[in-house]
């Protein structure tokens, strides 16, 4: 996300907000619902933004594993005869 749920609670309901008998509640709520509705891993992967939502202990095993994939990768693409001239 572009900014946080704090941020961008008090930017979309300020109008709510400020009409509530108790603004710091009332943000604290339009923050939660934020938080709750966009601001979600697994709403991201159910969209297909993400491939997969992992646990932290699991990176490090993720990151080996693509990288043993990449070592013996060979680029098929021939290689380019004139690179950009500067204009």
């Amino acid at each position: 996300a572009v900014m946080g749920p704090k941020g961008a609670a008090e930017i979309i309901f300020k109008r709510e907000i400020s009409e509530a008998d108790n603004p710091e509640t009332a943000l604290a709520e339009k923050e939660r619902e934020y938080r709750d509705k966009f601001a979600n891993p697994y709403l991201a992967a159910e969209h297909g933004y993400i491939d997969e939502v992992i646990e932290p202990r699991q990176t490090r095993p993720k990151i080996c594993r693509a990288l043993a994939l990449l070592r013996t990768k060979v680029d098929k693409n021939p290689p380019k005869k004139h690179g950009n001239i500067p204009l």
